[in-house]
Formats: structure tokens, sequence, C-alpha cells
């Protein structure tokens, strides 16, 4: 089991703004996520995974431009999908990114 909070961390200590907004947002997709699982028991979600990847799913947004909620970065926002599926397969993430 990874810990998606020590991941985050590891690349957002520095910028508590921005860990902030980051946290906010995805502890509420991660929530509405479950949620959405919960409703389909006969499935079998595999729940841990989900909280992983909804606590981890925005991770590329540090690497981009909307100061609006604190990212200074260079990347246009539209491309932090891709930016956060690197960092995670450079965590040897691979499934999640």
């Amino acid at each position: 089991m990874i810990q998606p909070y020590q991941i985050i961390d590891k690349y957002y200590a520095a910028f508590p703004d921005l860990r902030f907004v980051l946290l906010h947002h995805s502890e509420q997709v991660k929530e509405k996520a479950l949620a959405i699982a919960s409703r389909v028991p006969h499935l079998q979600p595999d729940l841990n995974f989900i909280a992983e990847a909804a606590l981890l799913h925005d991770i590329g947004i540090i690497f981009c431009n909307a100061p609006r909620i604190h990212c200074h970065g260079t990347f246009e926002y539209i491309r932090h999908g891709y930016l956060g599926a690197d960092i995670l397969r450079n965590e040897g993430l691979e499934k999640h990114a």
C-alpha cells in the first residue's frame, strides 16, 4: 500500500498554499469516488486504489501556470494530467499514472 500524502509532501512541502489547494480538492474527489464505488459492490471495486488514485490525480499541477490556485509553473494547466502521470511513473506507480 502506498502513502499518497508522503508522495504529495515530497513535491509540495515547499509550497504550502498550493499543497492546501491540492489536498482540499483531492480529498473531495476521494470522498466522491468512494461514495460512487460503494454503490457498486457487485463490481468489487478496489477501494484502496480508488482512494490513492483520487488523492494523486492532480499531482502534476505543480508544473503548471495557474496563479489563481497558487500554481506558478511554466506549463499550461491542461498539461497537468500527463505531467502528473510522469511523476507517478517515476515513483513506480504505473497503475496510478
